[in-house]
């Protein structure tokens, strides 16, 4: 067991400062491995979707395109724009450093109509271009992560044509502020791992300090800064060169702050039903460990008005799921999960360590985009197991032959799930 640090001292102090940076650090890590590939203010789509090949991120989804890109507001706003989307579900989420959501723009909040917004620096106050919305950013570094549905194979090139119509560009249209440092350059040959962040040790602190100097935090954040600073740890400073004793604490801080991190990682999803779901990301506020707890089960994380996610429990007698099993998900009729028209729903099958299942269909995920038998009353039941249950297979989702997870993805969910009202049904064993 963990000793907890002693109250007041330079480790307490270094284990609550690693709660506080674990995100941000993770964020501008995730920005690193972005910058590496497409650099800054550029737009990075990916064309495909993911299969049991995509390693790269745990729980892929198999739903949308994903667009990514990053942007650095030092030289002034970028400019993103969105084409007609017609009856497509679109969304363009915008995080700032600290992995706050303070924007979507899409099909929930604009519909389908072609938009193009000035996503501005903090502080700016330039002439605005006509026809455009102003978005105004919190920090200097935006993380842009769109996502484009996909309705079923066929529909791939459409998808794809949508997606290519999306722009992001710099203006030109400058700042009219002091701007804060950029971030360091990156080692594209060694980028640091962004699910890891407290494998630097004590130099967690140094890239900590980085993202204080080149992205002021708010004004709220100042009681967590000034204790940052009793332990040395300043905009742009570098603690892990400092006196060895404050070295070693600062690296025994971090241990202890990834342990409670851990902890609270654990018990971040809220009971619904025999499953858990995701009622708690976007905004944080000065709850670091929740923004952290975050940023370990899904780094990015959507508001839930936008999207709502449940992971799966055990099954309905409380025992572990397994493909040695067959099992059956009943929704009642009138009981899908709660999405607005604007929005989708499916269920995706991942083995225990979180990636899709290989399986002779290709089968990753059903949903309301899948051609699902329907029952005589107008429920709807799924079948999950390794091996195909006669009579059923529009209805089966392929599960591997050792333990696996499931996820739910309810887009633009109802007032009765963001309430937490509507919980999946449970999962019964039925061989």
């Amino acid at each position: 067991m963990a000793v907890a640090p002693a109250a007041g001292s330079a480790e307490e102090i270094a284990a609550d400062g690693y709660v506080y940076g674990y995100s941000p650090v993770a964020m501008a890590r995730t920005r690193a491995g972005h910058v590496c590939k497409g650099g800054t203010n550029s737009l990075l789509n990916v064309p495909v979707l993911s299969t049991p090949a995509s390693r790269s991120v745990v729980a892929p989804n198999v739903d949308t395109l994903y667009s990514v890109a990053w942007l650095d507001l030092r030289g002034g706003p970028v400019r993103l724009a969105l084409p007609d989307t017609a009856d497509r579900y679109v969304v363009f989420e915008m995080l700032d450093i600290y992995s706050n959501v303070f924007a979507n723009v899409g099909t929930r909040l604009n519909g389908s109509q072609p938009g193009a917004y000035l996503i501005t620096p903090p502080g700016w106050s330039g002439t605005v271009p006509a026809g455009t919305t102003t978005i105004a950013a919190p920090s200097w570094d935006v993380w842009a992560l769109g996502r484009t549905l996909v309705n079923g194979d066929g529909d791939l090139p459409a998808a794809r044509a949508v997606q290519r119509q999306y722009t992001v560009a710099a203006t030109g249209l400058g700042v009219t502020g002091p701007v804060p440092p950029a971030l360091p350059a990156v080692d594209c040959a060694n980028p640091p791992d962004p699910q890891t962040p407290g494998d630097a040790g004590a130099a967690f602190f140094d890239e900590l300090a980085a993202v204080l100097a080149a992205d002021p935090p708010p004004a709220a954040d100042g009681p967590a800064l000034a204790s940052l600073a009793s332990i040395g740890v300043v905009p742009g400073s570098t603690p892990s060169t400092g006196d060895p004793a404050t070295v070693a604490a600062l690296a025994a801080g971090v241990t202890a702050g990834e342990t409670e991190v851990q902890a609270a990682a654990e018990d971040v999803l809220v009971p619904s039903g025999t499953w858990l779901g995701s009622f708690n990301g976007g905004v944080y506020g000065t709850d670091y460990l929740l923004r952290s707890a975050v940023a370990v089960v899904g780094l990015g994380a959507n508001v839930p008005q936008e999207a709502l996610y449940y992971w799966s429990g055990p099954d309905a007698d409380g025992e572990p799921l397994t493909g040695g099993h067959t099992y059956r998900m009943h929704i009642a009729a009138g009981e899908l999960p709660p999405v607005e028209a604007a929005g989708f729903w499916s269920v995706t099958m991942y083995d225990e360590e979180m990636f899709l299942v290989p399986n002779p269909l290709r089968r990753y995920a059903l949903g309301d985009r899948s051609d699902l038998a329907v029952n005589p009353d107008g429920s709807i039941d799924l079948y999950l197991s390794a091996t195909a249950p006669e009579g059923h297979l529009s209805n089966w989702l392929p599960a591997p032959d050792g333990p696996f997870n499931l996820m739910i993805r309810a887009y633009v969910p109802t007032e009765s799930a963001l309430a937490n009202r509507w919980h999946p049904p449970a999962i019964e064993k039925i061989s």
